[in-house]
């Protein structure tokens, strides 16, 4: 059986990828990496997702076509983006706090300065050209189940993610990915009843410093309701 010690440090370890080698993954390792995913739990075992796998040519000629539009687009906040999902621009207070935070932590860690833009905008430019990762996962979840599907899908998601990490990869997760749903239904078989969530870059991490850097992990008691006095 897995000690908690050793599910621990796997847990702990994992954090966001956000530079990496053009080595390719081996073949089978990416399959395994899925694989490993579907032995997260799911509603009434529906499994309410499918997964585009972008490798090779083809990821590059998406990245392109990402980074094109993104140049095309100087409309704030969406930036010519139109996901089949949408949220609440600026996050609400209380949750906006701690992704600034994480935005500020990224940039002292590149040295870029907040009125910096035109940095500012390489690095934005850098999520569709997946940080240089050789490969691009898309998922999309079924519409007919709404909400649970998604559920399903990030635990799928977080699986893959601790399987890669078990196996010397990094992943990021990436919101940024599912903002051109057009994009990445021209470029496979998927059923329009299905809709993009998000992707994720996966490969080899490189040792630029931005991968030393990770977000701060919240006390519990931040997130623990307190009981409603009787």
């Amino acid at each position: 059986m897995l000690s908690y010690e050793n599910w621990k440090q796997l847990t702990q370890s994992r954090r966001s990828t956000r530079d990496f080698l053009d080595s390719p993954i081996e073949p089978g390792v990416l399959t395994d990496i899925l694989t490993d995913g579907l032995t997260a739990p799911s509603w009434s075992n529906t499994r309410p997702f499918v997964v585009a796998v972008a490798e090779g040519e083809q990821r590059d000629r998406i990245s392109q076509r990402l980074v094109a539009r993104l140049r095309e687009s100087t409309e704030l906040p969406n930036l010519g983006a139109k996901p089949d999902f949408t949220h609440e621009i600026p996050y609400p207070k209380g949750l906006a706090e701690r992704s600034q935070a994480v935005g500020k932590g990224i940039y002292d860690t590149l040295g870029i300065d907040r009125k910096d833009t035109a940095s500012r905008f390489s690095f934005l430019e850098r999520n569709y050209e997946f940080f240089g990762a050789p490969t691009a996962l898309f998922f999309f979840t079924h519409r007919g189940l709404d909400q649970f599907g998604t559920l399903d899908l990030g635990l799928f998601m977080e699986n893959v993610m601790l399987a890669a990490n078990a196996k010397g990869l990094g992943t990021c997760a990436q919101g940024y990915l599912g903002g051109h749903p057009d994009i990445i239904r021209s470029e496979f078989e998927v059923s329009d009843d299905y809709a993009l969530v998000c992707g994720m870059s996966i490969g080899y991490p490189s040792d630029h410093p931005i991968n030393g850097w990770h977000a701060e992990r919240l006390p519990i008691t931040d997130l623990l309701l307190s009981p409603k006095t009787q």
